[in-house]
């Protein structure tokens, strides 16, 4: 939606010249509500890093949130999901089973890594390090050969989370180690989701409609049959509401819609350009709202990291 003035002749002398020779001027183009849904978009991302640090100091259990991350955009998707049904019985197995790694599998490796490590280094490994598995991956199992080009991009990336991981900690501990761990699986498995998807050309709701519906229903199954840990009904709507609106309402549902816009208004570049930038934005909030130091060494990697991520956009 946007705004035009309609601009009369005996005024267009003046407006000329003030506006180089426009006769329209619009506000609220698509442009700028793409860069608008954007910045949304890298709001509920960086809240995701932000959420998962909670988890731990919260009455529900890392179960508990993967079941509201995929139950509540099921149920307010439900409308829409009979018209995608078809298409996505179309999938091949494997392909479907490797989408579902982006469910609950990343859910969980990236909560049980958040327990132990900082959220400036969940936000950066996990919004940085996938472009350098998608290259790994496709070079070991898809044959891509790694191009000389997109090695330095590459090689940018790993060198800012190293410098990270060893400057930034004066003794790792096993428990850090295992944390960092956790969060390169859990962002392998995004890789061979975002490969996966691309082999499979899938519009995004019909995404989010695999993974809510059929993610949610593991959950429940895992959680009944007390496979998992979980705290379900003894906690109340007010403790669980923090993780409705962030896990299920905006990264289930509202960061999908708004990056798909963003994508079709300013381009797949200049959106992923722009998605880079959520580990930064993830380390700044994590100051004022979690009280996490945002020392040199960490700046210097999620610097090293954004720019490798661009850059590797662009090859």
């Amino acid at each position: 939606m946007f705004i035009e003035f309609k601009l009369e002749p005996s005024n267009m002398l003046n407006t000329q010249r003030a506006y180089g020779d426009k006769s329209q001027v619009s506000f609220l183009s698509p442009t700028v509500l793409g860069y608008a849904a954007m910045t949304l978009v890298l709001l509920i991302w960086s809240s995701f890093a932000l959420s998962i640090r909670t988890i731990e100091a919260s009455t529900l259990t890392i179960a508990d949130v993967a079941l509201l991350r995929f139950m509540v955009p099921a149920l307010l998707l439900a409308p829409w999901a009979a018209k995608h049904l078809k298409t996505i019985k179309l999938i091949k197995f494997t392909d479907f089973a490797l989408i579902l790694l982006g469910g609950i599998p990343f859910v969980f490796l990236a909560a049980l890594g958040a327990i132990s490590v900082p959220t400036a280094y969940v936000g950066t490994i996990l919004a940085g390090t996938p472009a350098l598995f998608v290259s790994i991956i496709s070079a070991v199992f898809l044959a891509q050969v790694i191009s000389k080009k997109r090695m330095f991009p590459l090689s940018l990336i790993l060198l800012g989370v190293l410098v990270m991981i060893l400057s930034g900690q004066k003794v790792l501990s096993l428990q850090t180690l295992t944390g960092f761990g956790f969060l390169f699986m859990a962002s392998s498995c995004w890789a061979i989701f975002a490969i996966t998807l691309k082999r499979v050309n899938l519009k995004p709701v019909a995404v989010v409609i695999i993974l809510s519906y059929c993610s949610g229903f593991i959950m429940l199954v895992l959680i009944c049959s007390g496979m998992v840990d979980s705290e379900l009904g003894h906690f109340s709507l007010q403790q669980a509401l923090p993780f409705i609106v962030i896990q299920g309402v905006g990264i289930g549902v509202v960061a999908t819609i708004c990056f798909s816009y963003a994508v079709n208004q300013l381009g797949a570049n200049q959106a992923s350009v722009l998605g880079s930038l959520s580990p930064a934005i993830t380390a700044l909030l994590a100051v004022p709202i979690l009280g996490e130091p945002l020392s040199l060494f960490i700046g210097c990697g999620i610097g090293l990291t954004i720019v490798g991520v661009i850059l590797s956009h662009r090859c």
